[in-house]
């Protein structure tokens, strides 16, 4: 009987101490693993931000296209409505000179619109 007695509180001890190496094993699982989950969602609130700041750009971008295919629509309509051809034989001087300012213009809007992405691309650079 006091053999039994024993050999059940060995087995009682050892059963313990097994469950406690397995509670404390657990214990470290479950920090590493909420460890986890914190980065995990602090991931995806930033991720969420760079998703919005996303569509706020593609909208400025559809915002700004809209307004380019209306700019060209509006410069299409005027060459549809005049024979360019026919106005540069009949009065060349004239259309010499609105070709010339018009040509001048652009090249100065891309010449602005080329130092702007300069200085986007260099913001230390000096003027």
């Amino acid at each position: 009987m006091n053999q039994m007695m024993i050999g059940l509180v060995l087995i009682l001890g050892v059963g313990g101490f097994y469950l406690y190496n397995e509670n404390q094993t657990l214990t470290a699982n479950n920090i590493k693993l909420e460890a986890a989950v914190e980065e995990q969602k602090q991931t995806m609130a930033i991720m969420k931000e760079q998703y919005e700041k996303q569509g706020k750009a593609l909208m400025n971008m559809s915002r700004q296209n809209a307004q380019i295919e209306k700019e060209k629509a509006d410069y299409l309509a005027i060459f549809s409505r005049h024979n360019l051809d026919l106005l540069a034989l009949k009065k060349p001087g004239l259309m010499e000179n609105r070709f010339n300012n018009a040509s001048e213009a652009v090249m100065e809007g891309m010449e602005d619109d080329t130092e702007k992405l300069f200085n986007i691309n260099n913001p230390n650079s000096s003027d």
